[in-house]
């Protein structure tokens, strides 16, 4: 070989080395600009996608477990974000679809570069890290490239509206684990009030809830947006109580080490869970409006997702909202009603009525609904949004649903409590009746009204009024109460009808002995 060569191969082999290195140094760490969306209370996941290839970090505006974290039967995520760079990821998707029938001859045994690789996802609040989680041994399960948009002609005229084409990737773990672990000591016999400071939204009638948590290490009250009775009231359910709760992702330590304490036994039959009870407080600015005592509870559930509504996250006319739902379930629940018990305690008890102001909701030209609730013990009147009245013509017993704001009805929520009480007594089935009417008013006039007697209350709901990201990026929550009624009579009115009918009744009735004489009138005396 000549010097001539020498100096050339030399040369393309350097420039070779060069362009490996620069081109593994790319490749190695690859960082995804903040994505700029509209996050509710600027509560966002930044997820870091180890392969072996390289490191790639990106902020996906929806996160979401696609498998229940306590249940530890599965550990499944799926992301979505606008289609950009992401050159190693889009590789692990493609190397996936080319080997899709490899695995499948190969049971699943058959390995390539990017089948498996790690993924951290570390949560913020502004630039706060709150918590975080590792998934291990991940690979791509599905993924598809889509365009989002309104599904009708607004993503074509209006401004605020549009398309956006998407990512929608899927992920499986092998493993799991919270990155993030309280320190249980500090918290040991300590009471953590974190509702001290109300969340800054607006809430219907400023009806709020707040749970009280009472572990054996300390305790925590916190407020939530969302909240929801899962089982307990229902007649025809045999399940024992259990409730749902549900706010933007937030850190409660001794919470969130009894959410992982449910998860690492969920699937160990010799280890058992800690038990703690949980009062839950409906209240408002001046005082509690109802209460919910629960015992013996353990975490059930737990998901962290993202609230979003097709394509108007990704096109500025909404956001997206970074909530974490957690379930309980209990061996018992006590109902308190605070107005109704004070009356109780005293030594004389006094006939109660109650009429609760006319709301001013919008219903349009219509009219509004006002129930009267006639009982042994005294009388409510109660302006509710939603009437909802069930087929009467093929039923023996007619049924209605009445639905608002939970507001202050101590008689109303006694005979809710009352009918869960007979439930817990076997072989019991009596409890008080009472009548309900209700009439739709145009302002003060009745335009029509149904009677309804012998009632009881056979099904009772709180929940709150949730519509995906909307609540969160408004600033916006309604707590609704739901009471479902059986009743055994049922007279509709029809007052409209009833007045054409009605007849002028006179308080005496003239004869000729009434009428002046004649004899004595004048001359010109005509009649018109």
């Amino acid at each position: 070989m000549t010097t001539k060569n020498i100096l050339l191969t030399t040369t393309i082999g350097l420039i070779a080395i060069l362009s490996i290195t620069i081109l593994s140094n790319f490749e190695a760490f690859a960082e995804e600009e903040k994505t700029g969306y509209s996050m509710a209370e600027n509560v966002r996941s930044v997820m870091t996608f180890t392969f072996r290839d390289g490191v790639e970090v990106h902020e996906f505006p929806v996160y979401s477990m696609t498998t229940d974290f306590v249940s530890n039967r599965g550990t499944t995520f799926k992301v979505e974000g606008i289609v950009g760079d992401a050159p190693l990821l889009h590789q692990a998707q493609d190397e996936s679809y080319k080997y899709r029938v490899m695995l499948s001859k190969t049971n699943n045994s058959f390995e390539f570069n990017f089948r498996y690789f790690d993924v951290s996802v570390d949560f913020f609040r502004d630039d706060t890290l709150i918590n975080s989680k590792k998934y291990q041994n991940c690979q791509i399960d599905d993924y598809a490239t889509k365009t989002l948009n309104a599904g009708d002609y607004e993503s074509y005229m209006s401004s605020k509206s549009g398309f956006a084409v998407i990512d929608e990737i899927e992920f499986t773990c092998g493993g799991f684990v919270s990155t993030k672990t309280p320190n249980i000591a500090q918290y040991q016999n300590t009471f953590t009030d974190y509702a001290t400071v109300p969340l800054d939204h607006k809430f219907a009638e400023d009806v709020r809830t707040i749970a009280t948590f009472d572990f054996d290490t300390g305790s925590e009250r916190i407020e939530f947006h969302g909240f929801e009775l899962d089982t307990g009231y229902a007649e025809t359910s045999s399940a024992g109580p259990s409730f749902t709760v549900e706010r933007t992702l937030d850190y409660f330590p001794l919470l969130e080490q009894e959410i992982n304490n449910s998860r690492n036994i969920s699937a160990l039959h010799t280890s058992y869970n800690s038990d703690f009870n949980v009062d839950v407080e409906f209240v408002n600015s001046e005082k509690t409006l109802r209460n919910l005592e629960y015992t013996n509870c353990h975490v059930t559930s737990m998901n962290i997702v993202t609230q979003s509504d097709k394509e108007e996250g990704f096109t500025g006319k909404s956001g997206f909202a970074l909530v974490q739902q957690t379930g309980f379930t209990c061996a018992g629940m006590t109902s308190y009603n605070p107005v109704y018990d004070e009356r109780n305690d005293s030594s004389r008890r006094p006939m109660m009525y109650s009429v609760t102001p006319i709301h001013s909701y919008n219903v349009g030209t219509g009219a509004h609904a006002q129930a009267t609730f006639t009982y042994l013990d005294g009388s409510e009147i109660i302006d509710f949004p939603i009437f909802i009245q069930s087929k009467v013509l093929g039923k023996s017993s007619p049924t209605f649903t009445l639905q608002g704001i939970v507001g202050d009805f101590p008689m109303l929520y006694e005979r809710v409590d009352e009918n869960l009480n007979i439930q817990k007594v076997s072989g019991s089935s009596y409890v008080e009746k009472f009548d309900v009417d209700v009439e739709l008013l145009y302002g003060e006039k009745s335009v029509r009204g149904f009677n309804y007697s012998d009632c009881r209350v056979v099904d009772y709901d709180v929940g709150s009024a949730m519509n995906k990201e909307e609540n969160y990026l408004k600033g916006q929550f309604a707590l609704e109460n739901t009471f479902q009624f059986e009743c055994r009579g049922y007279t509709p009115n029809n007052p409209a009808y009833d007045a054409m009918f009605k007849t002028t009744s006179y308080g005496t009735t003239l004869n000729t002995k009434d009428l002046k004489p004649t004899d004595s009138w004048g001359p010109n005396f005509k009649v018109e």
